[in-house]
């Protein structure tokens, strides 16, 4: 939406402005990609779900010091044996949630 209505430019300095607010919030063994468009990958090896949950939670805080917003879903794996698509699946339902809330709770329509 950003491209479109403001250019290109702030759609640029909105992913940078994210990625680094993701990058500042990432500790030991905590690794964020941008996987294509506006989403971003964020892998945490040998994490728990509460070193998770923390990490969300500090994403949100920095996110939350700038004009942006974005929503966060993910997925814990404590084996190795789970199928990567089913926990990208798992991590976009979450996401989309996240959104449906924050647009309920700001009283917008979604997009």
């Amino acid at each position: 939406v950003l491209n479109d209505t403001q250019g290109h430019h702030a759609g640029d300095e909105a992913l940078l402005t994210l990625a680094l607010c993701m990058n500042r919030a990432l500790k030991s063994r905590q690794y964020a990609y941008r996987i294509g468009g506006d989403e971003f990958a964020i892998i945490c090896r040998k994490a728990s779900e509460e070193d998770v949950l923390a990490l969300v939670s500090r994403i949100k805080s920095n996110i939350s010091e700038t004009k942006y917003h974005c929503s966060i879903g993910f997925c814990c794996c404590e084996d190795e044996a789970r199928d990567i698509e089913d926990m990208l699946r798992k991590s976009d339902m979450m996401m989309y949630d996240d959104k449906k809330r924050y647009y309920e709770e700001n009283n917008l329509k979604s997009r």
